[in-house]
């Protein structure tokens, strides 16, 4: 059990935020805390990994988070700056206000079951960071498989289409006929899927198993590398998350192929996408 209790972990939040001052919403940071004599609270650095790992002191009693992040409240998004402190138990507490510099509020995980923070706990890869220093599951908006189909096959079209649109004679434009051998290949390479040949009728792979793979170094992402340490120990959840935002957008990525392509390839890809039902469009 932590030494340090929700209440003073809030006391050290407010004062903290007193500190701080205007914060750039960008800004992201992770700190330790250690409950002190006399119910003071004393600030340590951690350690951040090359790989993403976050290693807390031994006796850290709570990691506190800089952040931002939109919730919605009555049907409006508004954008928050909230100070997060996770306890090794898993309760969270945090401290509040709108990115104009409205009044400070607070929340707590261990208060009353009707209270908002659940609604008001940041999803972040920061805040996430944190709870996974302590072994605790990541809290995150779920990633759609059919999103992470998506962004794969578009890496390995568009890894194709630029190789062939920089020919030795000077750029030239790509057609959808020479894509068909890359575009009929499992987009995501290393993972054991229940396949009968045909993308389009081909079970898709569960984030459980994608994670596994991930673990077990055989994952394969067009260009991309997974460190597998940092999967390990990352739950599934975290994995998504930090898959969807390290993977080029699925927008970024037919820019690409309209960039490189003739006229009809745009089309060929957007098509070939909604007829497996991993892209629809914004309509």
């Amino acid at each position: 059990m932590s030494q340090l209790d929700p209440g003073t972990a809030i006391e050290m939040l407010v004062q903290l935020d007193e500190e701080l001052g205007d914060v750039d919403p960008d800004a992201r940071a992770i700190v330790a805390v250690r409950a002190a004599e006399h119910g003071t609270v004393e600030l340590a650095d951690v350690t951040l990994l090359d790989n993403g790992i976050l290693l807390p002191p031994d006796d850290a009693d709570g990691l506190v988070v800089v952040t931002a992040e939109e919730v919605a409240q009555d049907d409006v998004v508004v954008g928050l700056h909230q100070l997060l402190c996770v306890l090794p138990d898993g309760t969270e507490v945090g401290v509040y206000r709108t990115l104009d510099g409205g009044e400070l509020h607070s929340w707590r995980t261990d208060a009353d079951p009707d209270d908002a923070a659940d609604d008001l706990r940041p999803r972040d890869l920061a805040s996430n960071t944190a709870r996974r220093a302590f072994a605790l599951p990541s809290l995150t908006t779920p990633v759609p498989m059919t999103d992470l189909l998506a962004r794969a096959w578009l890496l390995e079209v568009a890894g194709e289409a630029l190789k062939r649109f920089d020919a030795p004679g000077g750029p030239r434009d790509v057609s959808a006929q020479e894509l068909a051998e890359v575009a009929d290949r499992h987009p995501i390479g290393g993972v054991s899927v229940a396949d009968d040949g045909d993308l389009l009728t081909a079970a898709p792979p569960t984030w459980d198993e994608v994670h596994r793979a991930a673990i077990d170094g055989t994952l394969e992402l067009g260009p991309f590398t997974v460190d597998a340490d940092h999967a390990a120990w990352l739950d599934a959840d975290g994995f998504a998350q930090v898959l969807d935002q390290t993977l080029p957008d699925i927008e970024q990525l037919l820019g690409t192929l309209s960039t490189v392509g003739d006229d009809d390839l745009l089309g060929w890809a957007i098509g070939w996408l909604a007829a497996r039902e991993w892209y629809l469009g914004d309509g």
